[in-house]
């Protein structure tokens, strides 16, 4: 066996054992999240997940009828596997988007006939399988801040339910005046009221 043919295969062991190192940290990643997150992964391409497009319609403390689209994404997706389990060294935490596997974040949209709210969301679900969902806060877009002289959603309260197709919150508000600041009167019940709404899976 010649000089050449011998560094061949050296190098072509090398790149063996480097695929099958990036193989074994992608599938553990992603194994892992099956079991950890099954609220947003499944190996069914068709199962119901908490991941996905919601909407619904509800009126806010002032009767002005909204429309609600929520997208959740997943933690992590496969490009982001792929590129982790790529990298030679990663952080203790592993190859999760987050050590905390039952946060998840996603962007909103509240359109009315006054105009379109921007918001991006974070949240926790509360049970493992995500059917119970902890409090999601709503942060309003930098871009566009918030809409005056109109209720902002703020958040959506602790015990929130997901099943299937149906997506139920409570929804909490602030009021933006026309200056841009914040005002609330406990004098004026709409300030504190709090809204269900019930969102249905926008199916793809």
């Amino acid at each position: 066996m010649t000089k050449s043919t011998k560094l061949l295969l050296f190098f072509l062991g090398l790149a063996g054992i480097s695929w099958a190192v990036y193989e074994c940290k992608y599938y553990v990643s992603y194994y892992a999240d099956l079991s950890e997150r099954p609220w947003a992964y499944s190996r069914d391409e068709n199962a119901k997940l908490l991941v996905g497009t919601w909407q619904g319609e509800f009126h806010d403390p002032d009767n002005v009828l909204k429309t609600i689209r929520l997208t959740i994404v997943k933690p992590m997706t496969d490009e982001e596997r792929a590129q982790k389990a790529s990298r030679r060294t990663r952080k203790r935490s592993g190859l999760g988007s987050r050590a905390d596997k039952q946060h998840f974040d996603g962007t909103a949209n509240v359109t009315s006939k006054f105009g379109n709210e921007v918001y991006d969301l974070s949240g926790h679900v509360e049970t493992r399988d995500g059917h119970r969902l902890d409090v999601i806060h709503f942060q309003g877009s930098d871009e566009t801040g918030p809409l005056r002289n109109n209720f902002n959603v703020a958040l959506a309260l602790e015990g929130g339910q997901w099943q299937n197709d149906d997506l139920t919150l409570t929804l909490a508000f602030t009021f933006t005046t026309n200056t841009g600041s914040g005002y609330s009167s406990s004098a004026d019940p709409r300030y504190d009221k709090k809204i269900t709404v019930h969102l249905t899976r926008i199916k793809s």
